[in-house]
């Protein structure tokens, strides 16, 4: 079964980041940080193993989402970087990972890293909302926070301790009997009282509850005997976490799956795996893919106001930084291996020098590992084997000085500029824009306009402001989709249907994934709900839907971009696009460059472009899915006057 087609319900629980520090520890004992980068807010550890017995060394990627959580990836994805990322290299930069725990069983993951000399880091992530990357340094201060936190409660700056969130719920790791007679107390229905009183999300409650053969909605008014078969079912459960833990993914309705890490009691069970991470890789990454959608719509906005330059200005400033910690680094290796040298050859015997040598714990390696058939030749030839590594690190410096004088130049230059370049852009006034243009749009073949949004925030101003009772609301049926509503779809046609779904599943990550074909289905605005059930967090522009889908199955995954009669560059799906357009060209998702597509379909639309409109790549970048696009029809209809 795929599950793209599945929609991810609740978040990451404690009990799954119990699993996931073990899981990660195991898997990437002995490895370093090679690189880092960023995907939208979620940072990307490429982790190096080093080389065994012949040499190879083997590289995995950690994906740390302040807003999904972490797990290893092997999927390939656009890879950024911004000042975070930046300043998180040159502090990680070839750092080892030490060990990766949990706090109190509590959404918060702790890699501890060991950096050059005796520097230890640790970088926490923190996944309740907002969400929290933080690093601090050896002196356990904070050396780095991705959102700083300054409330009366907590402080998380630069340069204050760390402490972890405070709980404000029982932990089910040291949960006692008063704690639960507490929440027993504070109310009437047992399964409220368990999702408030216990800090787990309402799968787990439900799990304890089909154990104990009880319900939701089950009185809190029970015998002290009851309390205590509650106490030995969560202990039961929490002792099966720990010695076999069983990652799977469950189906809680007809179109909604979420993790678990022990074999529920009478839920379907859609898959499972032995480890955590390949299950979170299919039903996470799409969210890494949404935040790259809305990373790419602010870089659309940043170009269209010259932010070319200062992005390619930024990326020569990381380049730049990456090589001056390397620099730094082995500059650092050098003058260590120069002290050794002379206290190697002086040793008075070899065996002593191999003593001597490991013992300075500096050599490189491979360096390490020949000590013992070096021994062979005597001390000196230890001695010379360092002084050698020394020289050709010094080497190495150079090379590296050589590459930051040649990148210097570049910087300035970028850096001198205020202005991107517009590919063949029509240098005249804009046309005035409708309020509607902030959105995805696009009007019917019957006329009836079409809106849907472009990342959370418009999702969110779209339901809150903009859908009324006489409305449609439409949604892809995979995790990663807008929100589209239709004005006035209280009255839709058969084909206004089918228009709005196909364009609901083209601007999904279905266009990303490259999916050729995805399903949606469309509600009534007041099945559209802003609080999801108890227990669960709806993310900043997503909503709850209660009550019937409506299905629309197998819509095909293409968009149509032409330019209508007023000069304006339009996209939708073709059926509706070739009513309002002079001529368009209809494309399909492709691995192609979002920018090197949207030239080519600004080159086969300029003829029918007005002369009183500028038009430019970023014009047709914004009415693009996000990603790249293989142009697969053209249609001409007439030219602009």
């Amino acid at each position: 079964m795929s599950l793209l087609s599945e929609k991810t319900k609740g978040s990451l629980s404690g009990l799954e980041f119990r699993v996931l520090s073990r899981e990660i520890a195991s898997a990437l004992a002995g490895t370093y940080v090679s690189n880092i980068y960023s995907i939208g807010e979620s940072q990307l550890l490429r982790m190096r193993r080093p080389g065994g017995a012949e040499g190879e060394s083997t590289e995995v990627s950690l994906v740390l989402s302040p807003k999904l959580g972490a797990w290893i990836t092997e999927k390939p994805a656009r890879v950024e970087t911004t000042e975070f990322t930046t300043a998180l290299r040159s502090n990680l930069l070839r750092a080892r990972l030490a060990s990766v725990t949990q706090f109190d069983l509590d959404r918060v993951l702790i890699l501890e890293f060991e950096g050059r000399g005796d520097d230890r880091f640790k970088l926490v992530l923190e996944l309740m909302p907002p969400g929290n990357l933080v690093l601090t340094g050896p002196d356990a201060k904070i050396v780095l926070v991705l959102r700083e936190v300054k409330t009366e409660a907590r402080r998380l700056a630069k340069g204050y301790p760390y402490a972890p969130p405070a709980q404000t719920r029982a932990s089910l790791e040291t949960l006692t009997k008063g704690d639960l007679a507490n929440a027993l107390a504070r109310e009437k229905m047992l399964g409220r009282a368990l999702g408030r009183g216990l800090s787990v999300p309402r799968r787990y409650v439900d799990e304890i509850l089909a154990r104990l053969s009880h319900g939701q909605e089950d009185s809190t008014d029970i015998p002290g005997a009851e309390v205590d078969r509650i106490m030995a079912t969560v202990k039961e459960m929490l002792a099966t976490l720990e010695a076999h833990p069983s990652p799977c993914l469950v189906r809680t309705d007809e179109d909604s799956v979420e993790v678990m890490v022990i074999e529920p009691t009478g839920r379907e069970v859609v898959e499972t795996s032995p480890t955590l991470s390949p299950l979170l890789d299919k039903l996470l990454f799409s969210g890494i893919l949404t935040a790259e959608e809305e990373a790419a719509s602010r870089l659309e906005e940043e170009e269209s106001k010259g932010g070319a330059h200062k992005r390619r200005a930024l990326e020569l400033q990381a380049t730049i930084a990456d090589l001056e910690s390397k620099k730094t680094g082995l500059a650092k290796l050098s003058g260590d291996l120069r002290q050794l040298a002379p206290l190697v050859r002086a040793a008075p015997d070899a065996e002593q020098a191999v003593e001597t040598a490991k013992a300075a714990k500096v050599l490189p390696s491979d360096l390490q590992s020949s000590l013992d058939k070096l021994a062979e030749k005597g001390q000196a030839s230890i001695a010379s084997a360092i002084f050698d590594r020394a020289k050709r690190t010094e080497r190495d410096i150079q090379d590296i000085d050589d590459a930051i004088k040649k990148l210097q130049p570049k910087l300035k230059k970028e850096s001198g500029k205020e202005e991107t370049a517009r590919v063949k852009a029509i240098p005249l006034s804009k046309a005035k824009k409708e309020w509607y243009e902030k959105f995805r749009w696009f009007f019917t073949t019957s006329g009836k306009l079409a809106i849907g949004g472009r990342d959370a925030q418009t999702n969110t101003t779209l339901i809150r402001r903009h859908m009324q009772d006489e409305d449609t609301v439409y949604h892809a049926d995979l995790f990663g989709s807008p929100f589209f509503i239709l004005k006035g779809g209280k009255e839709q046609t058969a084909e206004e249907v089918k228009e709005v779904a196909k364009a609901t599943a083209t601007f999904s990550s279905a266009w990303k994934t490259g999916l050729g074909a995805a399903d949606a289905y469309w509600v009534a605005p007041e099945q559209v709900g802003a609080a999801g059930p108890s227990g669960e967090y709806l993310a900043h522009g997503s909503f709850a839907i209660n009550g019937k889908k409506n299905f629309v199955t197998k819509n095909t995954v293409e968009v149509a971009v032409g330019i209508d009669e007023g000069g304006r560059i339009i996209s939708g799906p073709e059926e509706a696009i070739m009513t309002a357009a002079r001529g368009h060209v209809t494309l399909v998702p492709s691995r192609e460059k979002p920018s090197d597509t949207a030239k080519k379909v600004l080159h086969e639309l300029t003829a029918y472009a007005s002369p009183q409109v500028s038009l430019g790549v970023d014009d047709v970048l914004r009415m693009l899915p996000a990603g790249g696009g293989k142009i697969i029809r053209r249609r001409a209809d007439k030219k602009a006057p």
